[in-house]
């Protein structure tokens, strides 16, 4: 299912603080959304808000329905969450991390998958590169190797609003390119991907369009290059950018402090 996902003079607060203030946006399905803004801008704490786990002021919808009044069950179902960090505490085989993603459909046990949940488990994994080492002991696999499998779990949700939380941190260059490829192939598949980042240049290469906040406050959206502007890196990131065109993309790099 494709949804769309609006958020109406959206707020957070955590500890009797203020973080993220009067947001609103129009996010369509299709389309890879980066998130960009400094450290402490509030991008992570309004993503936790779009996927429900954050309470929050105003309104967030998907689609037609409010996301307040959908029960946890259809909600981790219309919504995939891929946290920072990929961290995993369970020695499982890479296949059974990825056979989580199937929960919220009824999945009970990794090891006793219907044919159907097994397909869309092997699909992912296809599709992420993962497959090869789907009987391996997920501890054991390399960095890059584990965030393409829990890259996997979330995609084995089918959701149609895939909201990833710094999911290229800690990579090598070779795997942040490679996910933020993913996740961009995920969106011309019908999925809404927001993708909190710090990566500039990835970000204005690959995203359909920019969310940049700072101070809590949603500056500017729209695409890379009417939202990245020299004005707005400089006041908000303090840094002056490179702009090229490399293989008839458009990059924006940072380059010196402004």
């Amino acid at each position: 299912m494709t949804s769309a996902l609006s958020l109406e003079g959206v707020g957070v607060r955590l500890s009797g603080r203020a973080i993220v203030h009067d947001v609103t946006l129009r996010l369509q399905p299709g389309r890879l959304v980066a998130l960009l803004g400094p450290n402490g801008a509030g991008k992570t704490t309004l993503l936790k808000a779009m996927a429900g786990l954050l309470p929050s002021q105003g309104e967030i919808r998907i689609g037609d329905d409010r996301l307040a009044a959908l029960d946890r069950g259809l909600r981790a179902r219309r919504i995939g969450y891929l946290p920072q960090g990929h961290q995993v505490h369970w020695p499982l085989s890479a296949r059974d991390i990825v056979a989580l993603g199937r929960f919220p459909h009824g999945l009970a046990d990794p090891a006793r998958m219907s044919p159907g949940h097994a397909g869309v488990v092997d699909a992912v994994m296809a599709r992420t590169d993962t497959a090869r080492f789907a009987g391996q002991a997920v501890m054991t696999l390399s960095g890059g190797e584990r965030a393409r499998v829990m890259l996997a779990r979330v995609l084995a949700v089918e959701a149609g609003i895939l909201l990833a939380d710094e999911p290229t941190a800690s990579l090598d260059p070779r795997h942040q390119i490679t996910v933020m490829q993913d996740l961009k192939a995920e969106s011309r598949r019908g999925v809404l991907v927001v993708a909190v980042t710090h990566d500039i240049a990835l970000a204005s290469r690959l995203a359909d369009e920019i969310v940049l906040m700072d101070a809590g406050r949603v500056v500017a959206h729209g695409p890379a290059e009417a939202v990245l502007t020299d004005e707005r890196l400089a006041r908000i990131y303090g840094v002056r950018a490179l702009r090229q065109n490399a293989e008839g993309e458009d990059v924006i790099t940072p380059w010196s402090l402004a």
